[in-house]
Protein backbone atom coordinates (compact mmCIF):
# COMPACT_ATOMS: atom_id res chain seq x y z
CA UNK A 1 0.00 0.00 0.00
CA UNK A 2 1.52 3.34 -1.31
CA UNK A 3 1.07 6.42 0.99
CA UNK A 4 0.60 9.82 0.48
CA UNK A 5 2.13 12.77 2.27
CA UNK A 6 -0.46 15.21 3.64
CA UNK A 7 0.62 18.84 4.92
CA UNK A 8 -2.79 20.10 6.11
CA UNK A 9 -0.22 23.59 6.55
CA UNK A 10 0.26 24.38 3.18
CA UNK A 11 -1.81 24.64 -0.23
CA UNK A 12 -0.44 22.10 -2.58
CA UNK A 13 -0.07 25.34 -5.12
CA UNK A 14 2.50 26.86 -3.15
CA UNK A 15 5.97 27.53 -4.08
CA UNK A 16 9.49 27.29 -2.04
CA UNK A 17 12.08 29.96 -3.18
CA UNK A 18 15.34 28.92 -4.01
CA UNK A 19 18.08 28.41 -1.80
CA UNK A 20 20.79 30.51 -4.33
CA UNK A 21 18.42 33.25 -4.77
CA UNK A 22 18.44 34.15 -0.91
CA UNK A 23 22.24 33.57 -0.71
CA UNK A 24 22.39 36.23 -4.03
CA UNK A 25 19.70 38.40 -2.37
CA UNK A 26 21.69 38.16 1.64
CA UNK A 27 24.66 38.82 -0.07
CA UNK A 28 26.20 35.25 1.00
CA UNK A 29 29.61 34.65 -0.74
CA UNK A 30 29.60 31.33 -1.84
CA UNK A 31 30.23 29.68 -4.91
CA UNK A 32 27.41 29.00 -7.18
CA UNK A 33 28.90 26.56 -9.51
CA UNK A 34 28.90 24.25 -7.02
CA UNK A 35 26.34 22.54 -5.51
CA UNK A 36 27.38 21.59 -2.37
CA UNK A 37 30.01 23.62 -0.92
CA UNK A 38 31.53 25.42 2.02
CA UNK A 39 31.21 28.94 2.97
CA UNK A 40 31.70 31.45 6.36
CA UNK A 41 29.05 31.91 8.20
CA UNK A 42 26.78 34.59 7.81
CA UNK A 43 25.67 34.24 11.77
CA UNK A 44 28.43 34.50 13.47
CA UNK A 45 31.61 35.99 13.43
CA UNK A 46 33.82 32.76 11.32
CA UNK A 47 37.68 32.84 10.36
CA UNK A 48 37.40 29.21 8.62
CA UNK A 49 34.51 28.47 6.54
CA UNK A 50 32.11 26.32 8.76
CA UNK A 51 28.80 26.92 6.81
CA UNK A 52 27.59 23.93 4.31
CA UNK A 53 25.20 23.68 2.17
CA UNK A 54 23.82 21.52 -0.67
CA UNK A 55 21.66 23.57 -3.29
CA UNK A 56 20.02 19.71 -4.24
CA UNK A 57 18.71 19.43 -1.55
CA UNK A 58 17.98 23.20 -0.70
CA UNK A 59 19.42 22.45 2.33
CA UNK A 60 22.37 24.30 5.04
CA UNK A 61 23.91 23.75 8.16
CA UNK A 62 26.74 26.30 9.98
CA UNK A 63 29.04 23.44 11.65
CA UNK A 64 30.07 25.78 14.31
CA UNK A 65 26.81 27.60 15.95
CA UNK A 66 24.68 24.26 15.12
CA UNK A 67 21.86 26.50 13.32
CA UNK A 68 20.71 24.75 9.78
CA UNK A 69 16.87 24.20 8.19
CA UNK A 70 15.38 24.75 4.93
CA UNK A 71 15.63 28.44 3.13
CA UNK A 72 12.58 29.57 5.24
CA UNK A 73 14.63 28.77 8.45
CA UNK A 74 17.83 31.06 6.65
CA UNK A 75 15.43 34.00 6.08
CA UNK A 76 14.20 33.80 9.45
CA UNK A 77 17.20 33.17 10.56
CA UNK A 78 19.37 35.81 8.98
CA UNK A 79 16.29 38.31 9.76
CA UNK A 80 16.86 37.98 13.54
CA UNK A 81 20.17 37.81 13.80
CA UNK A 82 21.73 40.13 11.37
CA UNK A 83 18.84 42.62 10.75
CA UNK A 84 17.55 43.02 14.33
CA UNK A 85 14.37 41.55 13.44
CA UNK A 86 11.49 38.86 14.75
CA UNK A 87 10.19 37.30 12.10
CA UNK A 88 8.11 33.91 11.67
CA UNK A 89 7.47 30.71 8.90
CA UNK A 90 4.92 33.24 7.57
CA UNK A 91 6.50 35.60 7.80
CA UNK A 92 9.39 34.68 5.98
CA UNK A 93 6.82 33.33 3.40
CA UNK A 94 5.86 36.89 2.55
CA UNK A 95 9.08 38.24 2.57
CA UNK A 96 10.57 35.72 0.21
CA UNK A 97 7.93 36.27 -2.49
CA UNK A 98 7.66 39.91 -1.65
CA UNK A 99 11.41 40.02 -2.75
CA UNK A 100 10.83 38.23 -5.49
CA UNK A 101 13.03 35.05 -5.11
CA UNK A 102 13.01 32.49 -7.68
CA UNK A 103 10.64 30.25 -7.12
CA UNK A 104 10.46 26.45 -7.65
CA UNK A 105 7.44 23.90 -7.35
CA UNK A 106 8.09 20.88 -4.27
CA UNK A 107 6.60 18.48 -6.04
CA UNK A 108 10.00 17.59 -8.59
CA UNK A 109 7.87 15.83 -11.28
CA UNK A 110 10.66 15.88 -13.42
CA UNK A 111 13.63 14.83 -11.86
CA UNK A 112 15.48 18.11 -12.37
CA UNK A 113 16.14 21.22 -10.36
CA UNK A 114 15.88 24.23 -11.80
CA UNK A 115 18.00 27.38 -11.51
CA UNK A 116 17.72 30.38 -10.31
CA UNK A 117 17.30 33.93 -12.76
CA UNK A 118 21.10 34.59 -11.43
CA UNK A 119 21.80 31.06 -13.32
CA UNK A 120 20.13 31.40 -16.26
CA UNK A 121 18.59 28.17 -17.57
CA UNK A 122 21.09 25.94 -16.13
CA UNK A 123 19.46 22.73 -14.73
CA UNK A 124 21.12 20.17 -12.57
CA UNK A 125 19.47 16.20 -12.61
CA UNK A 126 18.54 15.07 -9.36
CA UNK A 127 20.69 11.95 -8.36
CA UNK A 128 17.10 9.44 -7.86
CA UNK A 129 17.49 8.82 -4.42
CA UNK A 130 17.47 4.65 -4.66
CA UNK A 131 20.12 4.85 -7.03
CA UNK A 132 23.74 3.02 -5.47
CA UNK A 133 26.58 5.29 -5.36
CA UNK A 134 29.07 4.68 -8.30
CA UNK A 135 32.01 2.33 -7.11
CA UNK A 136 30.17 -0.59 -7.30
CA UNK A 137 31.47 -1.66 -3.98
CA UNK A 138 29.51 -2.89 -1.29
CA UNK A 139 30.69 -4.08 1.96
CA UNK A 140 30.51 -7.43 3.31
CA UNK A 141 27.87 -7.08 5.72
CA UNK A 142 25.39 -5.74 2.46
CA UNK A 143 26.14 -8.87 0.58
CA UNK A 144 24.18 -11.07 2.94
Amino acid sequence: MKYTRVDHDRAPADEKPLLEAAYEHYGLDFNPERAIGMACCPFHEDGTPSFSYNLNRQLWKCHSCGAGGDVYEFIIRYETVVNQKEITFVGAKSLAASLGLAARDDGGSNGELSGSSYAGSRTVSARPRNRPRSGGYTPAWRRR
